[in-house]
């Protein structure tokens, strides 16, 4: 039979529930100790748990890869050096869940956090995800359920030091990117209109591309990956509708994990998948 959650073509014998439960555990461990700062020795956990589950180095980090897998869906950081990779089956989501349950603190960051760069050059701009109607019902059960009850929109829309971290990084590419362009005047000109508490704007950041256009950023930040769901305002929806060729949602990813970014323009409802949430009640 395949080993589940391996590499297409592994062969060998399913982890039961238990070996499964050894390995999430020893994530969460992990993950904890990456919070605090300290190095991760991931090859020594391999070894470690190698005779305690009886499978292959190579096979317990993929299983750890699954791990991160669920915690992207979930808008969580997971450790460096361990990339999301999917196959996984409900037992190591079930998993994740109790460990979930026992490191509540795993779900909220400190109030310091900082991005994480995979290069020097700092976060990178990218096009938009290709269009595929992404749907929630597309995942399994489980992970539908998991992803319901930790709800990454509502989580990262009240993480107050996760959007204001990432307001801070657009702005300072924002300002680098126009300084690099020759426009120090422009750079000088930028505003952050969120940082005084200006909510009501329907935008985080005022910003400009090089030949002087305006362009008004409202920044998106999450942990998870490009395709996590997040909110938006009803005025933010208006003001973009009444600015359609300065507007940018600028959607920041992975942002302990990568930071990428990538801006979606008026009509939103062109490039975003826009579900009614909640209604406001008034008594007739």
């Amino acid at each position: 039979m395949d080993d589940e959650g391996a590499p297409p073509g592994a062969k060998g014998t399913n982890w039961t529930t238990d070996q499964v439960g050894i390995v999430v555990a020893n994530y969460f461990l992990m993950l904890e100790r990456d919070r605090a700062g300290e190095k991760v020795n991931k090859a020594d956990l391999y070894r470690r748990l190698a005779p305690e589950v009886g499978r292959s180095d190579k096979s317990i980090e993929w299983k750890l890869r699954n791990v991160s897998a669920v915690l992207n869906e979930l808008g969580i950081a997971w450790i460096p050096g361990l990339l999301p990779a999917h196959n996984y089956q409900d037992a190591l989501v079930e998993a994740v869940e109790a460990q979930l349950a026992l490191h509540p603190e795993v779900l909220s960051d400190p109030a310091s956090i900082q991005p994480r760069f995979t290069s020097a050059g700092g976060p990178v701009l990218i096009q938009p995800p290709a269009f595929l109607n992404s749907d929630l019902q597309e995942h399994h059960p489980a992970l539908r359920r998991l992803v319901r009850k930790y709800d990454p929109a509502a989580r990262d829309e009240l993480n107050l030091s996760l959007g204001r971290a990432g307001e801070e990084m657009v702005f300072r590419f924002e300002f680098d990117r126009l300084c690099r362009a020759g426009r120090r005047d422009l750079a000088k000109e930028m505003d952050w209109p969120a940082d005084r508490g200006e909510d009501h704007r329907g935008y985080d950041v005022r910003s400009f591309e090089s030949d002087g256009e305006e362009r008004l950023l409202e920044i998106k930040t999450t942990n998870g990956h490009a395709r996590t769901q997040f909110w938006l305002s009803r005025t933010q929806y208006e003001v973009a509708a009444q600015n359609p060729s300065t507007y940018r949602v600028r959607r920041v990813f992975h942002f302990q994990n990568g930071a990428e970014m990538f801006d979606i323009k008026p009509p939103l409802d062109a490039g975003l998948r826009l579900i009614p949430d909640k209604y406001v009640a008034v008594p007739r």
